[in-house]
């Protein structure tokens, strides 16, 4: 098998156009079910969105559906359980750390890590078929890692409500408690991610790279006077030209 061969057969590939990382889950017959490999090959694909300085990391899927989390099956050769449930802490490091803007695409069922993704991502774009949840507790697992998370994102009620049940949530639930940021017709679901990243790259890179930043660390509670420190952000950052990359605080 060929190099290039091998690559398009993997379970997650990793695309760069310019300012725009895709890191596509492909293998649809297994409805993107993430093997061990598949998530060392996801946590390279955001590697590389990272060391690339991508200005949009687009995360999508082949198939039917998006991504059902974690195989549950799999017990690989040599792998403890803790080196295993470790690849997702760092998957979720990396996304949610990403200096750009992250773009999930979903079709079809998101659950369990699948969920994880379209949740920590910047802007989710969902299919208004779409099925999330996270199911864990239905295959006898505790989302612990889910419980540190998902409160600060949907609030504590509707974690609760999730992690508990491990319930399947409609597209139009997951957008009212803001596990989605919009949904759309399905069909139109390609075109519309196509039009929502091509917006993104039309617009002022160093705004989207600022305002990225300031969010982040508004949300850690790193920023001392949110007022203060806006007003001072923008004009250090209009003053000196409206720079792609701006300077970033220290702290």
């Amino acid at each position: 098998m060929t190099a290039a061969t091998a690559a398009a057969s993997a379970p997650v590939r990793v695309a760069h156009d310019g300012p725009v990382t895709t890191v596509t889950f492909a293998a649809p017959e297994r409805a993107n079910a993430l093997t061990y490999a598949a998530m060392q090959q996801f946590i390279a694909g955001l590697r590389a969105a990272h060391e690339q300085d991508s200005l949009l990391l687009v995360i999508r899927a082949e198939g039917d559906d998006f991504c059902v989390g974690r195989d549950q099956k799999e017990k690989p050769a040599g792998v403890t359980r803790a080196q295993s449930l470790g690849l997702i802490l760092e998957a979720n490091a990396l996304l949610r750390g990403f200096p750009g803007i992250s773009v999930s695409v979903i079709r079809g069922r998101a659950l369990g890590f699948g969920s994880g993704i379209a949740v920590q991502s910047d802007l989710t774009l969902a299919a208004d078929t779409a099925t999330l949840g996270f199911d864990e507790i239905r295959h006898g697992l505790a989302p612990l890692v889910v419980a540190e998370y998902l409160p600060g994102l949907v609030g504590h009620r509707a974690t609760a409500d999730l992690i508990y049940t491990g319930r399947d949530v409609t597209a139009d639930e997951a957008l009212r408690i803001g596990l989605v940021s919009r949904i759309v017709p399905e069909p139109d679901l390609e075109d519309e991610a196509r039009r929502l990243c091509a917006g993104l790259v039309a617009s002022e890179h160093g705004a989207l790279r600022l305002m990225k930043s300031y969010s982040t660390r508004l949300r850690a509670g790193a920023v001392a006077d949110p007022q203060v420190s806006a007003i001072a952000e923008l004009d250090a950052w209009l003053t000196a030209g409206r720079p792609g990359h701006p300077d970033v605080p220290a702290g």
